[in-house]
């Protein structure tokens, strides 16, 4: 007997008693990789983002976008890792959103950018300052939000307890950086009396510059005779009392002391920006402080917030008042823990019923086989994952539940064969079963490569999605091939140990010398006369009889399967299947965000937060609602769209939603959100704002649920097309809500100097600007030394007092100090002019453009449904709507879908490829095994057939087609494909026998029924426990409707289409 590389292997090892040392290796190997490797909610998407700062102050919206924003975007272009520049521009600063490729190193980012800011600093213009860069990734998001709370307590309390806590937590291993949101900042303000300066004849520059000057210490050197020393100058203030006592002019020939002509005030400065924190329970938000903790890159999430939760207890339990509340909103760690350890459950799960169907299947015996080998074979997987910085997620872990369904084959196959072998010879033997190995090994080597083949190409998808599922293909086709060694290595060897002689016993009865002599004939005829005798041979004859003896049934099956796959391919045309990214996962924390109208205040925002509190806090499953007015909320989730360079106002308003967990609430997280998103703009109505529901993805980040740019030339053509598509937008069905950017502008009031008054007083232009931006924005002067305690500096900060700044009848009563030294009122030289203000400019890339968000009621339609009935309803003329790229040039109005669309067009499109690319592997592979060019073909014809299964499934199980699935639908080319391969592989044996071609499809489909759908069964039931798991529902019902139709596919499409080709040859050929 010529032995193959399986029937070595076998050969070889058959006997070894490495083999069970290398099966508790593997074990060990996998249970330390599963204990050390870092645990997230979902994978890591390595996209680096820079922010690029460019101030221009006073320079104009205009001259800041086409001379600062568009060129310098120009230069950001030039560098090869870019993906994507946009760019918004405020009166006085630029701002850049710089996108790089995915898997870009972020050192190597910022070095880039840097270096070309650096090189081309003098390009500038020169009134704008240095840029300022930040290289972003996963790592900035917040993974655990602690709010401090109190009804009595006030908020500079709160802020004390918060600084004490953030130092306590800085210190845990991993954290990366606490920030604080909320409370008042301890400060040193000093308070100009602009009557007292005027009358002293002191301007606020004079006054700005004393105050800095004194509190400025120098090294001087050092005194290098005996004994050496160090020299310092210069002068520290240590109390306000010495501060008050600095001398800032002189009058009538005396000093003139800063307590003259300034207040002091020592304390926490009022800012226009406000948290508050309801939970369940209390009747009313109270005044808050959140304390947000990021990790560290490559660290386990859920060790670092475990030990976050750990010191809280232990800080709540000595340090914090009985009048705070300290409750935990965000914590990425228990999620990632619940997610990681519920989709270990589905792989038991998955692996228990595998070895439960080979138990019916084979007998307890082969089970106990593949109990072993499964847990082997899978154990370089996490292993891998720890080597190659991937972490244990549900989308990783998921590449091992569906490799589950796939590996226990090779032990199947090889197991019922040895087990056919044994029973039709009536005892076992080591010949027989390096026999039986060797006669599947080879065709089982080829279907597993076909297997890698299928999934390796799709770790190659670009972009987020190709981050966030690359761990799928690569872990799947690791624990494939080391399935192969391990099935190899072990079925031979416990199968010839554990396997029972059952049957015919005849074998027995005869001396060794004629068993020896006589094995092979026997065993052959024997298992010929076996299995034509069979029931099942009997019923599959039946079965194919009919279509084997008139060409018209076999035409009639072939048509009603091409009926079938065009009624289900039209769901999807018809939109009653849609095609979607990723689900929507129930998350215990959502976000709602909100746009005011611009001139809202700080007061106007509260008691919209207040109303809306009122309205969330009549859901039974809110557990906690936190509110930032004013300022950024915790970064718990990706930036969804670049914002303008201006500092948040009171209008930006963000509510934080907390719900009970999951096992006490009977609805998902999204369809609660999804309630509230349908009545926000009821409840925002009678405060003119309007709002939209944010939540933390399930996948790769997308921007709003549609997303229209509007390019051209023309700022007024743009925002008229931008108002038609809006107004559009919101009739369409579905539509929720829908929003502008540029957003509205704030009013504005002009201070503009009047040149020739100005002269006529004897007043520098620039003294008055520089006297107004002293007394209303204020200046940080210095740093005060007396607070040594303080954990954070204390400033010294130089301006009005509040209601002097909010004032417009006291900054008239300014007065600024002339050439001579007189004091000239303000009011005299300078116009007051109000005007609706400049909105902000932005651009992709290089154009300028008007965006369109919307967002929909998913439960009522998808993003493509309402955009492809644009083509209806806005495509006419005056509108040129694109899909596949946004204009380099536009001379009219240009519409072009953005956001989640884009994303979806270039997964889907890189799934296509991927595909393309498996199907000329799989085709190149067949070729060369079988020697054929048709052959392949007819192997390969089931596989667009999977279709029949995979859409009304999904159908009928009421969700939509994900990237997830699709990629499911690749997976199970392969599958079908080795299926296919063992069945031809059998028919080809058996006519190399010399038996007649009607025959040996029969009888090689009997003999391959039972392991067919043995393997068939496991992915249906192995793989398909991640039905249950949300993120990856599409791939688990994939997988199990895709191999369901397979299976009948195989053992009837398969041998009728054999049967066709090859009955009309003289001779049944192999090759061509």
């Amino acid at each position: 007997m010529r032995l193959g590389l399986a029937g070595h292997i076998a050969n070889r090892l058959l006997d070894s008693p490495l083999v069970p040392l290398f099966v508790v290796a593997c074990f060990l190997l996998g249970g330390y990789a599963l204990l050390v490797t870092p645990r997230e909610d979902r994978p890591d998407i390595d996209v680096p983002t820079a922010v690029v700062l460019l101030p221009w102050p006073g320079a104009g919206v205009a001259r800041v976008d086409e001379q600062l924003a568009r060129r310098t975007a120009g230069w950001v272009r030039e560098i090869a890792s870019v993906e994507e520049v946009r760019s918004s521009s405020s009166n006085h600063a630029a701002l850049l959103s710089v996108e790089f490729a995915a898997g870009t190193p972020k050192a190597s980012a910022f070095s880039e950018l840097n270096e070309i800011f650096q090189a081309r600093a003098s390009q500038l213009p020169e009134t704008a300052e240095p840029p300022s860069i930040q290289v972003f990734g996963e790592s900035r998001l917040v993974v655990f939000l602690a709010t401090l709370s109190s009804k009595t307590l006030s908020l500079a309390g709160l802020e004390d307890i918060a600084t004490e806590l953030a130092a306590e937590l800085q210190t845990i291993p991993g954290v990366r950086g606490i920030e604080s949101f909320g409370g008042d900042r301890t400060a040193i303000e000093v308070l100009p009396k602009p009557t007292a300066l005027a009358a002293r004849n002191i301007s606020l520059s004079r006054l700005a510059e004393a105050i800095a000057g004194a509190n400025r210490q120098l090294p001087a050197g050092r005194l290098e005779s005996a004994p050496v020393t160090d020299l310092e100058v210069g002068m520290t203030i240590t109390s306000p009392e010495q501060l008050g006592r600095l001398p800032v002019g002189e009058d009538g020939g005396g000093p003139v002391y800063l307590e003259e002509v300034a207040d002091i005030k020592i304390g926490r400065i009022e800012q226009y920006q406000g948290v508050l924190h309801w939970q369940r329970g209390q009747s009313a938000p109270f005044p808050a402080v959140t304390l947000a903790v990021t990790t560290l890159e490559g660290m386990n999430v859920s060790d670092v917030t475990r030990q976050v939760q750990a010191r809280l207890t232990e800080f709540a339990s000595h340090s914090l008042p009985a009048e705070v509340q300290l409750t935990v909103s965000h914590d990425a760690g228990i999620d990632a823990t619940e997610r990681v350890y519920n989709v270990l459950v589905q792989l038991l799960t998955g692996t228990l019923v595998v070895v439960g169907i080979i138990w019916l299947g084979l007998g307890w015996r082969a089970a106990l086989i593949i109990a072993i080998m499964m847990p082997a074979s899978l154990s370089i997987v996490p292993y891998l994952y720890n080597r190659f910085d991937f972490t244990l997620n549900p989308v990783s872990i998921a590449a091992m539940i569906l490799a589950i369904g796939i590996l226990s084959d090779d032990a199947v196959v090889m197991l019922e064969n040895v087990a056919r072998h044994f029973r039709s010879a009536g005892e076992k033997s080591r010949e027989l079963t390096v026999k039986a190995v060797n006669e599947v090994g080879n065709p089982t080597i080829l279907a597993d490569l076909l297997v890698v083949a299928t999934l390796l190409p799709t770790a190659y998808i670009t972009g987020e999605m190709g981050q966030y599922v690359r761990a799928l293909p690569i872990g799947a086709s690791a624990a494939v091939l080391f399935s192969l060694l391990v099935a190899l290595t072990i079925t031979p060897y416990f199968g010839f140990r554990l396997l029972k002689v059952e049957g015919n016993k005849r074998g027995k009865d005869r001396k060794p010398e004629d068993r020896d002599k006589n094995r092979d004939e026997d065993r052959d005829k024997k298992e010929q006369e076996e299995e034509s005798e069979a029931p099942l041979v009997r019923h599959y004859r039946r079965l194919l009889s009919p279509f084997f003896a008139h060409p018209s049934l076999r035409w009639l099956f072939y048509l009603v399967l091409v009926v079938l796959l065009l009624a289900s391919l039209s769901l999807v045309g018809l939109r009653i299947v849609q095609i979607g990214l990723t689900p929507l996962l129930d998350r215990n924390v959502f976000a709602v965000d909100i746009e005011l109208p611009p001139a809202s205040t700080l007061n106007e925002s509260l008691t919209v937060a207040s109303a809306l509190n009122r309205q969330l806090r009549e859901i039974p499953e809110v557990k906690a609602v936190t509110i930032y007015s004013g300022l950024s909320a915790p970064l718990i989730y990706p930036p969804e769209a670049l914002y303008s360079p201006e500092e948040k106002a009171p209008r930006d308003l963000t509510l934080h939603v907390e719900l009970v967990q999951e096992d006490q609430r009977d609805r998902q997280s999204y369809q609660i959100s999804r309630e509230i998103a349908r009545n926000l703009s009821t409840w925002l109505a009678p405060y003119g704002g309007k709002g939209h529901i944010v939540r933390i993805p399930s996948g790769p980040s997308s921007d709003r649920a549609i997303t229209a740019e509007i390019y051209g030339p023309d700022p007024a053509a743009r925002q008229a097309t931008a108002d038609r598509v809006e107004q559009w937008l919101s009739e369409q069905k579905g539509v929720i809500s829908t929003q502008q950017q540029p957003f509205p502008a704030l009013p504005s009031l002009n201070l503009d100097v009047d040149p020739e008054r100005a002269a006529t007083f004897g007043v520098i232009p620039a003294a008055v600007t520089r006297t107004l931006y002293l007394a209303i924005q204020g200046e940080t002067l210095a740093n005060w030394s007396g607070m040594t305690h303080s954990r954070d500096p204390v400033p010294v900060i130089l301006r009005l007092a509040r209601a002097d700044r909010e004032s417009k009848q006291a900054l008239r009563s300014l007065y600024v100090i002339s050439e001579n030294d007189r004091a000239v009122p303000l009011e005299s030289i300078v116009d007051f002019n109000h005007s609706e203000g400049d909105q902000a400019r932005f651009r992709r890339g290089l154009m300028p453009v008007t965006t369109v968000f919307a967002d929909l009621d998913r439960s009522v339609a998808q993003p493509l449904t309402v955009q492809l009935e644009a083509l209806r309803g806005l495509g006419e003329p005056d509108i040129d709507i694109r899909w596949l790229a946004p204009p380099n040039q536009a001379t009219e109005p240009v519409l072009y879908w953005s956001g989640e669309w884009e994303m979806t067009r270039d997964v889907y499109r890189d799934l296509g490829v991927a595909g393309l690319v498996v199907m000329i592997l799989i085709y190149v592979l067949l070729a060369g095994w079988f020697r054929s060019y048709r052959l392949p073909v007819l192997i390969m014809l089931p596989i667009p057939l999977v279709f029949i299964g995979v859409i009304p499934a999904h159908w009928a199980w009421g969700i939509n087609i994900a990237g997830t699935g699709i990629l499911g639908v690749i997976a199970l080319g392969g599958i079908v494909t080795r299926n296919a391969i063992l069945l031809v592989d059998f028919i080809e044996k058996r006519l190399d026998e010399g038996m007649a071609l009607k025959e040996a499809v029969i009888q090689a489909g009997a003999q391959r029924t039972r392991p067919i759908i043995l393997t068939a069964a496991t992915v249906m039931f192995g793989s398909g426990v991640l039905i249950f798991e949300p993120s990856l529902e599409p791939l688990g019902l994939t997988l199990a409707s895709g191999v369901l139709i397979s299976t009948v596919l195989t053992l009837v499409l398969i041998p009728l289409l054999y049967f066709h080709v090859y009955s009309r040859e003289p001779e049944s050929e192999g090759d061509d």
